[in-house]
């Protein structure tokens, strides 16, 4: 059964591939950065004109969709009132920055892989989702649960749209969230956004600023010292995987602390810099943690800037599940003191994890493996889905092991959350057989209670 489901799984998404990579750029094309409040939308306009296209996209292919107060879009296959399978994804994107070879928001296809900001993370797993209903509409499979998508707007940037959608919705019986690597994503590590503020500097500093994004390494940083311009460059990406990157503001720090005209108090606030970018693990200010399931603990600074007359930077730590938050803000309180800075607000988002032997896990593990052909067993991540609002959710592909380097571009450039994000069409088709194999193996043994362990 297993070889013919997924030999016809193969020909259909041949017959569909040009109509599937349209659809993707089409909404690459939107630049989906938040922006709170623009236009009267709680996102801004970019995201509203995401949630309307998405909808308009339901209807070509013939489904029902709701926008739940424009926080989140869901689109629907499948009776109601008989169990519900939630398939999250996010419309919104981290902004591009700067050092693009390619336009951030005009999709193009370079060799085998698809490259535009959101092609990876998340537009791309996005539209493949819409492509698993539209196979079941097309091949009159109708599920006796609803199998609902549910796309939100704000992802990136703290995740208030799911809260604002649990509000009105129930969440589903079970969810998984293609926003990760494969197989399964069984727990992601807390996550600490704290912002931390030096005393007031001398008059020699007049500006500082840098970063996109609190989860995003800074590609680059500038500070004014004396009517100087002072500018660092580094290698950005993700800051949950910040091996390989280089931090802009820890060179910038190093430089900075050199120039002549400072006092120990502005020097000390660039060494901070400069310690604290030094890596991706907090190793320089002595924060360094792990766990056995989770690996090490990130800690990086993301975003600078210079309010009234005092640095201002905003730390991003990942930290591991079996860990309390409250003695890493406590160190760090102490540390940052000893640089003449105080941390002035703290934003904490507890670990999250399901049980990694559970029902859910092991079920799509079993899928991952009876599609692929290895058994690979679910993990702990530093990255951040939906999963960790939703309950019995887990994050679930579609990263597969891919290269890149046919694509020629400099170091820093092609991954998630980097200049010139890339998706490989090949892995996030493998991606989409996956997901449709699991979510008819479903319609054939059922939703909970069915498979209630």
């Amino acid at each position: 059964m297993e070889k013919n489901i997924l030999k016809n799984l193969a020909g259909w998404l041949e017959a569909h591939k040009t109509e599937m990579l349209e659809d993707i750029a089409s909404l690459v094309a939107i630049p989906t950065v938040v922006d709170e409040g623009e236009g009267g939308y709680p996102y801004g306009t970019a995201l509203a004109d995401a949630v309307r296209h998405m909808g308009a996209l339901a209807e070509k292919y013939g489904f029902d969709w709701q926008n739940h107060g424009w926080h989140c879009i869901s689109i629907s296959y499948g009776p109601k009132g008989n169990g519900q399978l939630g398939i999250w994804g996010h419309l919104d994107v981290v902004p591009p920055g700067d050092g693009w070879i390619y336009p951030p928001f005009e999709c193009r296809q370079v060799e085998n892989f698809l490259l535009g900001r959101g092609t990876q993370d998340n537009k791309g797993p996005d539209i493949g989702s819409l492509y698993v209903l539209r196979y079941l509409k097309e091949h009159g499979i109708v599920p006796d649960f609803e199998i609902r998508l549910i796309y939100g707007c704000e992802e990136e940037t703290g995740m208030k749209d799911v809260v604002e959608y649990l509000k009105l919705e129930p969440a589903p019986d079970y969810s998984f969230v293609p926003d990760c690597g494969f197989p399964v994503c069984y727990g992601e590590k807390g996550f600490l956004k704290i912002k931390l503020r030096s005393k007031l500097l001398s008059g020699a500093v007049t500006f500082m600023n840098g970063g996109q994004a609190a989860n995003a390494i800074p590609a680059h940083g500038t500070a004014v010292i004396c009517g100087k311009i002072i500018e660092a460059d580094g290698v950005p990406g993700h800051s949950a995987y910040p091996d390989g990157l280089v931090n802009a503001f820890g060179a910038l720090g190093r430089l900075c602390m050199d120039v002549d005209g400072l006092t120990d108090g502005d020097r000390q606030a660039f060494r901070f810099l400069a310690d604290a970018g030094s890596d991706g693990y907090g190793r320089a200010l002595g924060l360094e943690r792990m766990d056995e399931p989770s690996g090490f603990m990130t800690c990086a600074p993301t975003l600078l800037d210079f309010n009234d007359g005092a640095m201002e930077v905003v730390m991003n730590i990942r930290y591991p599940i079996t860990l309390e938050s409250e003695t890493i803000v406590d160190d760090l309180k102490k540390k940052a003191g000893e640089y003449g800075l105080d941390v002035c607000d703290v934003d904490d988002s507890k670990p999250n994890h399901e049980d990694p032997d559970g029902v859910w896990a092991q079920y799509l593990t079993d899928c991952f493996e009876e599609v692929m052909g290895e058994r690979q067993e679910p993990f702990v991540m530093s990255g951040g889905t939906y999963a960790r609002k939703v309950p019995n959710a887990v994050g679930f592909g579609p990263g597969l092991p891919k290269d890149i380097t046919v694509l020629d571009l400099p170091d820093g450039h092609g991954e998630c959350h980097q200049p010139d994000e890339s998706q490989c069409i090949d892995t996030l088709f493998a991606a989409w057989k996956v997901y449709a194999y699991t979510v008819l193996k479903l319609i054939e043994t059922g939703l909970p209670p069915k498979m209630a362990g």
